[in-house]
């Protein structure tokens, strides 16, 4: 491919991705301007979850409201309940006192004498019920002196007995015994009214407890109603902004895939690219090379061998241009060598001649005669047969290697070795130096690490850099053979 035509693709490239970028932002764009739509809805949402959460309260303060009203409208319903049988009880009572008396006079034995006892200590308690009632309702203490004068006499009547010893005689007893004081019909006229008063004041409780229950319940459906209309209010609002939500994460999506594969395809191209200008410079290195080679190889060959030669005949006839003829040939022969380093430099002739084992050696003995703070072990096949890219490739990334443990490893002893196995051929090098930092693999800049990936990945090969066990750094670097 030329360059015209590589630097073309790449212009389109760079335009797709331009473009794609424009659609993802025109995306984002929409998408606030979706976002800004909804604002109200969502604003709307959260203050209706605010009101949801003041209508439960609300129903749960009047509900507890009510609830205490109810309690205390049943507490004076059993008030009162309480004090209309203690109302009717007292008549009964108080003729049953009068009949377990009269029995035990009859017949003065111990069981009649504790019936009586149980009976008056009753009729005292329904008296004195009767009493602290007609205190709380505010009864006129006319309407109840009869109940205090019965509740005085039974009470007293009481004690005495209680008093008496426990081997009193029936005499004893019957001293201990009072007569009626009340008669039972003054008792019933006296509590008939209070009666009626009671019964007219627990039918009205009850009548406020049945409108309190009314009250309640049409309460209770108002706010049921009201937070099942608020609920579906709040689903609706939530499910118009998660389909818009939905909508924004989809047309985002769309944009991202797009700008993914966008930048897939300029990685691609742009690997392409580096394996190509990696690969051209080989080519130029290597025609670079043939042209010092052949061309200043022989002017330089030439010059030194017309300057050897006037150089003799300078000294046979005793010219005073020796010495210069001398530092010229001097010269001459330095400019050979330096030809000779910058042609191993661009492509090493043993490489090109011999092969990548003998090259590998070649490196290791440069390293070693160049004073390297490490020992280079190498563990090589004794031939290798793969093309020239592959290893120039191999030979290139051991250089770049060796040349990155000496500045930053700080190794004592280097291994490389090279083996042949599935139809790869895999190159190993591992140092027992300081390691390398994760950050230091990711670096930005860091060339010589892409340039041995970018050889690997033009090669359809692997490229792999990672810390050694125990110690130090590993790299591996494979290539198919064919």
């Amino acid at each position: 491919m030329s360059e015209a035509s590589r630097r073309t693709r790449h212009r389109a490239l760079v335009d797709s991705l331009s473009r794609a970028a424009r659609r993802a932002g025109s995306a984002t764009d929409e998408a606030e301007r979706l976002t800004d739509s909804v604002l109200m809805r969502i604003a709307r949402f959260r203050w209706g979850a605010l009101l949801v959460v003041l209508i439960g309260l609300s129903f749960a303060v009047l509900s507890e409201s009510t609830f205490q009203a109810m309690q205390r409208e049943r507490e004076e319903i059993d008030v009162s309940r309480l004090s209309l049988a203690a109302l009717n009880n007292l008549v009964y009572d108080n003729a049953l006192a009068v009949q377990t008396g009269g029995r035990y006079v009859e017949d003065p034995s111990p069981e009649h004498l504790e019936r009586h006892l149980a009976t008056v200590q009753r009729l005292a308690d329904a008296a004195g019920f009767v009493l602290g009632w007609a205190v709380r309702r505010g009864i006129d203490p006319e309407r109840v002196a009869i109940v205090k004068r019965l509740e005085a006499a039974e009470s007293e009547e009481l004690k005495r007995l209680k008093a008496l010893p426990a081997g009193a005689s029936p005499v004893e007893v019957m001293d201990a015994l009072l007569p009626p004081v009340v008669d039972q019909g003054e008792l019933r006229d006296a509590l008939e009214p209070l009666v009626r008063t009671e019964r007219a004041y627990l039918e009205e409780q009850m009548t406020l407890l049945g409108e309190e229950i009314e009250r309640q319940r049409t309460a209770a459906i108002v706010a049921i109603a009201v937070g099942v209309l608020m609920l579906i209010l709040l689903l609706r609002a939530y499910a118009t902004r998660s389909q818009v939500e939905a909508q924004i994460a989809d047309r985002l999506r769309a944009a991202r895939d797009e700008l993914d594969a966008l930048v897939r395809v300029r990685t691609e191209e742009l690997t392409e690219l580096a394996s190509h200008l990696q690969t051209e410079a080989e080519r130029q290195k290597s025609a670079l090379a043939r042209e010092l080679h052949d061309e200043l190889g022989s002017i330089l060959t030439a010059s030194r061998m017309e300057a050897s030669m006037l150089l003799r005949r300078a000294r046979k006839r005793g010219s005073p241009d020796v010495e210069s003829l001398a530092r010229v040939c001097e010269i001459l022969e330095q400019g050979v060598q330096i030809k000779r380093r910058v042609i191993e430099g661009l492509v090493p002739t043993v490489l090109t001649h011999l092969g990548l084992v003998p090259a590998l050696e070649s490196l290791a003995d440069e390293t070693r005669a160049s004073a390297a703070p490490f020992e280079l072990l190498l563990d090589l096949p004794e031939s290798l047969e793969i093309d020239r890219d592959r290893a120039i490739a191999i030979y290139r990334v051991a250089q770049e290697a060796l040349t990155n443990i000496r500045k930053h490893a700080e190794a004592s002893r280097v291994w490389i070795a090279i083996s042949v196995s599935d139809g790869h051929v895999r190159m190993t090098i591992r140092d027992d130096g300081v390691g390398m930092p994760e950050a230091a693999r990711n670096k930005t800049g860091s060339h010589g690490l892409l340039g041995m990936k970018y050889r690997a990945d033009a090669l359809r090969g692997r490229f792999a850099i990672g810390p050694a066990c125990p110690r130090g750094t590993l790299l591996e670097f494979a290539l198919p053979v064919a």
